[in-house]
């Protein structure tokens, strides 16, 4: 969905103009950007939270050349859901008007009872575990490798091609 979209789904449900819908859209977006910008957060129960956040500076590589190449501190916008977003879109029920509160309590009431004890499990009662097997070395892997590519240049001389060149 991208934003004339969004503003036509708005403009249906709220039952106006799309000239008033595109700029109550526009309002919402402006709100947050400029909240976010000036270090605020802003926070929409139930769908999520929009905030700022600090890189520090690091050290990072160019993937094309290797070169180590110094990325300066800056600030980027965060977008963390929230739980009746989540549910929602994971298709659980109570996801599209119920509370989290509300949520969790069905959750809870939902979920089995256990009877079972466990056992506590000491150091000593736990068994160490076997060591592995060093793996092959690079030689038998190109050994293997070049047995495949003869095999592939074998099935590929039995072919069309093969016939035509001959």
């Amino acid at each position: 969905m991208n934003r004339s979209e969004l503003v036509e789904i708005v403009a249906e449900r709220a039952g106006s103009d799309r000239a008033v819908a595109r700029r109550h859209v526009d309002a919402v977006f402006e709100a947050i950007v400029d909240a976010v910008a000036s270090g605020d957060r802003v926070l929409v129960t139930g769908f999520g939270t929009f905030d700022r956040f600090d890189r520090a500076a690091r050290t990072a590589r160019n993937p094309r050349t290797g070169e180590r190449i110094e990325v300066a501190a800056g600030a980027v916008p965060r977008f963390r859901f929230g739980q009746t977003f989540k549910n929602r879109v994971a298709g659980v029920s109570g996801g599209a008007g119920a509370a989290p509160a509300e949520i969790a309590a069905a959750e809870v009431a939902q979920a089995p009872v256990v009877t079972e004890v466990v056992p506590e499990v000491t150091p000593e009662a736990v068994p160490a575990k076997k060591a592995k097997k060093p793996k092959k070395g690079k030689k038998a892997t190109t050994k293997q490798a070049a047995k495949k590519a003869a095999k592939k240049s074998a099935k590929k001389g039995s072919g069309k091609k093969a016939a035509k060149a001959r």
